[in-house]
């Protein structure tokens, strides 16, 4: 099947908006009260690993004060850390807290129940299509990341 130019463009217009609400979706009925923004924070230091805050900043597309805002309440919760870059001292490192990361796995296991009932109403085929298509969502992130 070949994709138009338009077409490519509109399939990933629905994906981003189609991720994006499913990730809403699930926070919400996980009963999470921690914003969004805040668990991508800890899910970027979990896949990254130590980051500095404007680089936090520039993935989660905010402005760097109020990053800040959102990793102070962070590491007041005890969920990162901070500490002095080694090459800048005018800069801060901030890495995830085994706190931070028992945090992100619980709030995920919490959206996960939350969406299977919705997963289990599918068929076996519908199920196996999300099955590929997650697969296939996990290599575009892969490859959007590596060409940073």
């Amino acid at each position: 099947m070949h994709y138009s130019d338009d077409a490519l463009e509109q399939l990933a217009t629905r994906l981003i908006s189609a991720g994006s609400r499913f990730a809403r979706g699930a926070s919400r009925r996980s009963g999470e009260s921690r914003p969004l923004v805040a668990l991508r924070v800890l899910s970027n230091l979990e896949q990254s690993g130590a980051l500095r805050v404007g680089e936090l900043a520039s993935r989660e597309v905010i402005s760097q004060p109020a990053m800040t805002t959102t990793l102070n309440r962070l590491e007041g919760d005890g969920l990162v850390a901070r500490r002095s870059d080694e090459s800048d001292a005018r800069a801060s490192v901030i890495s995830l807290t085994d706190a931070g990361r028992a945090e992100l796995a619980e709030f995920r296991a919490r959206a996960a129940t939350a969406v299977r009932p919705a997963i289990e109403q599918l068929s076996t085929d519908d199920r196996a299509v999300l099955d590929r298509a997650a697969t296939l969502l996990e290599q575009l992130v892969d490859e959007l990341e590596a060409t940073r």
